[in-house]
């Protein structure tokens, strides 16, 4: 006789939470692994740091940082070994290497090893040429620059590599380059300005020598520029079309170099005005700002004029998305512009600016209205803001979104501080401030945010009344294509037709002679379907696949 037992199997509703258990130990274990690796790099660089300065006095007494120093190194530098090691086994690297949370460690790693060594360096190489050789202050640069090493050897190795944001750590790392590599120009080109203009009035200005300001300036230029060159051409950020790389790009073209050349511009021109109007103050006071203008306008161009370039090469979208981000961007200078303006203008109303303030304020106002203002007429194009291409854009329901979003956040504050202002005012009358003084600043800005809001909910009820049309003609809502190549170009050409969103799944492997992006858009002609499957075959064949839902 034999007996057989049967497992019991789970109710059918019930699901190991597999998933969710891994999901948690992955955080854990790589939170731990940033947090001994952090403490013991601390505790390293501390120690070498007082190996390098053992003949000084200070550092010979004390104890209590020798013991932090020790303990962090000794006890945490371990831990922090051994919980890489478990990470780093086959076993468990197999399971990791897809998952977000390894490349979003590495990403935060190496960019906090990267920030911490590249300013420790700098400064130190510029403080070299005021104070001479001091080697205590290379510790912390040269512990932190080893694991940055350590962190950029795991992101590039050939087997465990993350697979997922594969250009997230270099595309940050470059920007954090170009940021030094700008500012360090700025900070040089505006010492050369400043000293000019100095000499030219015959001012007599007590700092330090104008060749030592100018040297620590270009220390940061070249070191941010090696550091930007090496991730942008060597490990080629720039020719990552895809993911990370372009809100980097976005960013930079449309936004950080636009800001940084109309607040040149604006500075600069507010100094000129001033000049213009015959300003009382002395010449000295008002160019004291022109050479970090002049620097500004001048770095920001030259970053805008490059990356416009990048991105004329790039898809529709993201030459839409830069367009619009410099768009809002020089609509945020205009607007303060106006509500500086009447801030101004309501001031004359109350004695508590002498006329000297009142103008300068009026005119800062004035620049950052005209140079906001042509900027975004020439981004913008407000007379073909109507055109079918324009409305179509990519992002721009997006655009409009965010400047009714940030309008209301901006008239929600500046109306809690009218009302407080208000209420202050009935309970307080007697301080001798009047209402309108207490609440220009705010009032100001309402009015700017008033403007804004009401120009772009007209362009929004015009794009609503073409998208009812464009609703109509629209037969398919969502194009997944199989194909051997992301094509930027056939992406926007099947979204152009079609209007629908644009999936593209990559072949494994290449298929030769794919049809092109016309005959695609022909294939998809007469098309009715929700969502629609493209397959792109080899010798131009396409197979169209319509699916429900």
């Amino acid at each position: 006789m034999s007996s057989m037992r049967s497992t019991p199997t789970p109710p059918p509703n019930v699901i190991p939470a597999v998933g969710g258990v891994q999901t948690v130990r992955r955080v854990i274990t790589y939170l731990l692994l940033a947090t001994t690796v952090i403490i013991a790099a601390s505790g390293v660089s501390g120690l070498l740091d007082r190996l390098f300065s053992a003949n000084r006095l200070e550092v010979s007494f004390d104890n209590y940082g020798l013991a932090t120093s020790l303990a962090s190194a000794l006890i945490a530098g371990p831990l922090a070994a051994v919980l890489w090691w478990l990470i780093w086994r086959d076993a468990t690297m197999t399971r990791d290497r897809a998952s977000v949370m390894w490349p979003v460690y590495l990403t935060i790693m190496s960019t906090v090893a990267l920030l911490v060594s590249t300013i420790a360096l700098f400064t130190w190489a510029a403080e070299a040429f005021v104070n001479g050789w001091q080697p205590y202050g290379l510790a912390v640069g040269i512990v932190w620059a080893l694991v940055w090493l350590w962190h950029y050897w795991m992101w590039r190795h050939p087997s465990k590599a993350p697979t997922r944001l594969p250009g997230a750590a270099p595309a940050i790392a470059s920007l954090v380059g170009l940021t030094y590599a700008a500012g360090g120009v700025v900070w040089a080109l505006s010492q050369l300005i400043d000293s000019a203009v100095d000499a030219a009035l015959g001012s007599v200005v007590i700092s330090d020598p104008v060749w030592q300001l100018v040297l620590q300036g270009l220390v940061w230029a070249v070191g941010g520029a090696l550091l930007w060159w090496w991730h942008w051409f060597r490990v080629g950020v720039r020719e990552q079309a895809q993911g990370f790389s372009n809100v980097l790009l976005v960013f930079i073209a449309g936004i950080a170099s636009i800001a940084v050349f109309a607040a040149g511009i604006m500075v600069a021109l507010t100094a000129i005005l001033e000049l213009v109007t015959a300003s009382t103050q002395p010449f000295a006071v008002t160019l004291e700002s022109l050479g970090i203008a002049i620097a500004n306008a001048v770095v920001g161009a030259l970053v805008l004029v490059y990356h416009a370039r990048v991105v004329a090469g790039r898809s529709a979208g993201v030459r839409s998305a830069t367009r619009l981000a410099s768009a809002g961007v020089s609509l945020a200078y205009a607007a303060s512009g106006v509500g500086v303006m009447v801030n101004a203008l309501l001031a004359t109303s109350s004695n508590s600016l002498i006329e000297g303030n009142i103008r300068s304020l009026l005119l800062s106002g004035l620049s950052a209205l005209i140079v906001g203002g042509v900027l975004w007429w020439m981004l913008w194009k407000p007379l073909q803001a109507s055109l079918p291409e324009r409305v179509s854009a990519p992002g721009r329901r997006v655009y409009l979104v965010i400047i009714f979003g940030l309008s209301a956040l901006v008239a929600l504050i500046t109306l809690l501080v009218i009302g407080f202002q208000l209420f202050s005012f009935l309970l307080d009358g007697g301080s001798g401030e009047s209402f309108v003084e207490r609440s220009r600043q705010a009032l100001g800005l309402l009015t700017a945010t008033l403007l804004v809001a009401a120009y772009h909910f007209a362009i929004w009820q015009r794009d609503r009344a073409s998208s009812v049309t464009e609703e109509v003609v629209r037969r398919i809502s969502h194009v997944t294509l199989v194909a051997s190549h992301d094509n930027a170009e056939l992406v926007d050409a099947v979204r152009a037709a079609t209007g629908a969103r644009v999936t593209v799944l990559q072949r494994a492997t290449a298929s030769p002679l794919e049809p092109g992006s016309a005959e695609i858009v022909a294939a998809l002609d007469g098309i009715e379907a929700s969502n629609v499957l493209v397959v792109a075959g080899a010798k131009g064949k396409i197979a169209v696949i319509p699916l429900k839902g």
